[in-house]
């Protein structure tokens, strides 16, 4: 097919309703780019396991093991295998846990669970700053919801007992490290308001698998706080650098979610070698990233040192900080930042409330010193304008 079929083919086909245009020229007009070339403050491929090709070491050394293959199907359907059951509970072993159960991503991991877990007798309580997935997963329940102040565990608290008598079940939702925020719970805090009898904790655990907590697998996953928690999600496209996501939790809650969560039922499972691949990647981030962990430490401390008394940075202890924008000219702002050779995403609203707009910056095992004082340089230039 010639490419000037192609154009006219394209061309003759583009029917849509008029609101589709209208609504895209009235946003913020997201577009798609390779921003590959330039120094990278935006990824959430903490650790460099993307970036310095550990996933690509992993597939070449075990390729003659490897399943290179479809799963054709649902897990419920063809794409099951025994050995993808074994390696969920040793994942859920990792973790302190009795089970757990593999999604093609933390969106539909989250989408999944909160759609199915909760009815109409139960109420979701929810960091006000909670991720995006967890309300689109909360939306296709027929559960209430209300969200609760970032980290204010008073604020929880009252929340929980003004609602305690009318509902069967209050599931209490945080994540262990905010990705846009990059900040985390107070785990003591919150443990204290978990009775497990009608009040159940629920944790995402995305931003902080692979570098925090018990064998860097995540802020809860020590025994205690573990087994307090009713489910936790795990991704695996942020510090592991590759994809997908798994829910841990007891048998029931993955047994429940075989039968019930319709965006695990009706998916066709991952290739086989993700799984494989998923396996390796924690054996890795248990036994061999000290090394990368070390560097990333470093550049937190060199980051958070440099900016101690600047007025606009954040003073996170974790990968994600951001800067606070005050003015609105946020497209020249990012193109400055591209211009500077540097790539970190200025973030609007809805993705952070009205007000605080910021550029969101990721900082990572790779980044060197002297990209870190560029980027600094460059933010501060901002301030005076």
């Amino acid at each position: 097919m010639s490419e000037h079929f192609i154009c006219y083919f394209c061309r003759v086909s583009n029917f849509y309703p008029d609101k589709w245009w209208y609504k895209y020229q009235h946003s913020i007009q997201r577009k798609l780019a390779d921003y590959s070339i330039y120094t990278d403050f935006a990824s959430n491929d903490y650790l460099g396991f993307s970036k310095t090709g550990v996933v690509d070491k992993i597939f070449r050394k075990h390729l003659n093991e490897l399943y290179i293959s479809g799963s054709t199907g649902s897990r419920l359907i063809s794409g099951n295998r025994q050995w993808i059951e074994e390696i969920e509970r040793k994942i859920a072993h990792y973790h302190h846990s009795e089970n757990a159960l593999i999604f093609p991503s933390a969106y539909q991991a989250n989408v999944g669970l909160f759609s199915c877990i909760a009815d109409r007798n139960d109420l979701y309580l929810i960091d006000e700053n909670i991720h995006a997935s967890v309300y689109d997963g909360i939306r296709l329940s027929f559960a209430r919801y209300y969200k609760f102040k970032h980290n204010d565990w008073d604020d929880l608290k009252k929340q929980i007992e003004k609602h305690y008598r009318s509902f069967e079940n209050i599931f209490v939702v945080v994540e262990s490290l905010y990705s846009m925020d990059g900040d985390s719970p107070d785990i003591k805090e919150i443990m204290a308001l978990i009775d497990n009898k009608k009040v159940f904790l629920i944790v995402d655990e995305a931003h902080a698998f692979g570098i925090t907590g018990e064998n860097n697998l995540g802020l809860f996953n020590e025994k205690t706080y573990a087994s307090a928690c009713a489910a936790r999600i795990i991704g695996y496209g942020k510090a592991a650098g590759f994809s997908g996501a798994c829910i841990i939790g007891s048998d029931v809650l993955k047994n429940y979610l075989i039968n019930f969560s319709r965006a695990f039922i009706f998916s066709t499972a991952l290739p086989f070698y993700h799984y494989q691949i998923i396996e390796k990647l924690y054996d890795i981030i248990v036994y061999h990233s000290f090394e990368q962990l070390s560097r990333l430490k470093r550049n937190i401390h060199f980051y958070l040192q440099s900016t101690s008394s600047e007025k606009y940075f954040s003073k996170n202890n974790s990968p994600i900080q951001y800067y606070l924008l005050k003015t609105h000219n946020y497209q020249d702002i990012q193109n400055t930042i591209i211009q500077n050779n540097i790539y970190a995403k200025v973030i609007l609203p809805p993705t952070v409330q009205k007000g605080k707009e910021r550029i969101r910056i990721s900082l990572h095992a790779f980044n060197t010193i002297e990209e870190i004082k560029h980027l600094i340089n460059m933010l501060k230039t901002f301030s005076n304008e």
